[in-house]
C-alpha cells in the first residue's frame, strides 16, 4: 500500500485549454450570497447608526427653524429637539438589534 501513495493521475486530454465548469444555480445563488450578504448583520448595523443621526439632525433643524421664525418657539423647540431624540434612539435600537440578531445567526451557522 505504500508503494500505490506517490501514485497520482495525469489528465493527458487533447484539449489546450482548460473547459470551464457549468454554472449552477447553486453556484451562482453561493457566490452572491458570499458577495453583498456576506455581511448584512455589520450593513444593518452601520446602517441603524446612520438614520438615527439622520434622524436628530432633522430635529435638530427643524428646531433650528422654529427659533428662526420667532424666540417665542425656543420652548416647542427644545421639546421638538428632546422628541428628536427619543425617536432617534428608538430607531437606533430597533435597527440596530436586528442587525445584531442576524449577526447572531449567522455565527451560529457557521458553528454549526
Amino acid at each position: 500500500m505504500a508503494d500505490n501513495f506517490n501514485d497520482f493521475y495525469e489528465d493527458i486530454s487533447s484539449s489546450s485549454t482548460p473547459i470551464a465548469p457549468k454554472r449552477t444555480l447553486k453556484s451562482v445563488t453561493v457566490s452572491y450570497e458570499n458577495g453583498i450578504f456576506k455581511n448584512i448583520g455589520k450593513i444593518i448595523k452601520a446602517l441603524a447608526f446612520i438614520v438615527s443621526i439622520g434622524i436628530f439632525v432633522l430635529a435638530a433643524v427643524l428646531a433650528a427653524v422654529l427659533i428662526m421664525l420667532d424666540k417665542f418657539f425656543i420652548v416647542v423647540a427644545i421639546g421638538v429637539i428632546i422628541i428628536g431624540a427619543v425617536l432617534a434612539a428608538i430607531a437606533l435600537f430597533l435597527i440596530y438589534g436586528m442587525g445584531h440578531i442576524i449577526t447572531q445567526n449567522d455565527e451560529i451557522l457557521r458553528r454549526l
